[in-house]
């Protein structure tokens, strides 16, 4: 049963999700669709992006895709649709699309067509959380030019609230509109420059305020040829940086076969492999350092001797048993103390 269509970018609304048709060979994360997302977010509205079976999304609008109330629907060739990340077939059951009967015969076909080994690469995914003390009055923005300069050479080219990212990069003016936003939280879109020898990249910072402070939730997507290993390196360097001035709460690092245009078609290309986990002092801390390093992957320190962080490397590539790795260290990791409801502390 449909509703009052309450916003522009929804084609079908009904008590239990939206759906927004965009019928395009590349969809991006517009202002509409933002809109759109934090009004279904605001009524815990399942939101539904429907598009056809060749087009392909940017990475901000990935990004968005991957929470919990959100799905890809790609529309079949001739009939039917299917989940754009697993491709497990869907069905319209007149309020929201669902999971079909059929998924129990596996994915699409459509999903399963090979995508030309020459548009092939890796993206590295970090998913970066830091808080900054906000007495200080930080300047919001520097992780992720930090991390553009060390992973692709390079600070961001521009930014803003959706797609296309319009305003020239300035981390003091993303920082002035985080504060006129506040206490209301933030989601900014980034990227880097178009052609020439830099690799694609960009990704999504939500600036939010939280009890301790001012907090930046980062994901950074880097375009990798398929013969460059991942720049793990680099990454704990930024890690052990960020743990001696005491910002860095998580970071996790993927590793994923993809499109070097850092664009996602609907089709099976390959499994993420984790790569690494960095862990800050606060969270070291809570867990208990002597804990957290009797666990089975190797861990070491990282930061000031005195407020340590740690780092797990997982994997050095594609390596599915690395997600197998990463269960068993988070099990270990919030194992809480026997006989009490805290973690251990020792």
């Amino acid at each position: 049963m449909t509703t009052t269509n309450t916003h522009a970018a929804l084609d079908i609304v009904t008590t239990r999700s939206a759906v927004a048709i965009q019928d395009r060979p590349l969809v991006p994360l517009s202002s509409w669709l933002t809109d759109a997302m934090e009004k279904c977010a605001r009524v815990d509205q399942a939101f539904q992006i429907l598009t056809p079976h060749d087009a392909r999304i940017t990475l901000p609008l990935r990004m968005m895709l991957g929470t919990r109330q959100a799905r890809w629907v790609v529309q079949e060739p001739d009939e039917g649709y299917y989940d754009g990340f697993t491709g497990f077939p869907l069905e319209w059951d007149g309020a929201a699309f669902v999971v079909s009967e059929k998924a129990k015969e596996g994915p699409s076909e459509t999903f399963l067509r090979e995508v030309p080994d020459d548009d092939l690469g890796h993206h590295l995914v970090v998913s970066l959380s830091v808080v900054h003390d906000a007495t200080s009055g930080p300047l919001l923005g520097g992780v992720i030019e930090d991390l553009a300069r060390a992973l692709a050479g390079t600070a961001p080219r521009c930014w803003g609230t959706a797609e296309p990212a319009l305003s020239r990069w300035s981390p003091p003016e993303l920082t002035d509109l985080c504060r006129r936003r506040s206490p209301a939280s933030t989601l900014l879109v980034f990227m880097g420059p178009h052609g020439g020898d830099v690799p694609p990249f960009g990704g999504t910072v939500q600036v939010s305020r939280v009890t301790s402070g001012v907090k930046e939730s980062i994901t950074f997507a880097l375009a990798c040829p398929a013969d460059r290993e991942p720049p793990l390196e680099e990454l704990e360097d930024l890690a052990d940086r960020y743990t001696r001035t005491g910002v860095l709460r998580t970071l996790n690092v993927q590793w994923t076969p993809a499109l070097l245009d850092l664009t996602y078609p609907s089709r099976a290309i390959g499994v993420p492999s984790p790569l690494a986990m960095g862990i800050g002092p606060e969270g070291v801390a809570e867990i208990g350092i002597e804990h957290a390093l009797s666990a089975g992957a190797t861990g070491r320190r990282i930061g000031d001797a005195a407020s340590p962080g740690l780092w797990f490397p997982l994997a050095d590539g594609d390596d599915t048993a690395a997600w197998a790795r990463l269960r068993t260290l988070m099990e270990h990791l919030t194992e809480p103390a026997t006989g009490t409801g805290r973690w251990r502390t020792s």
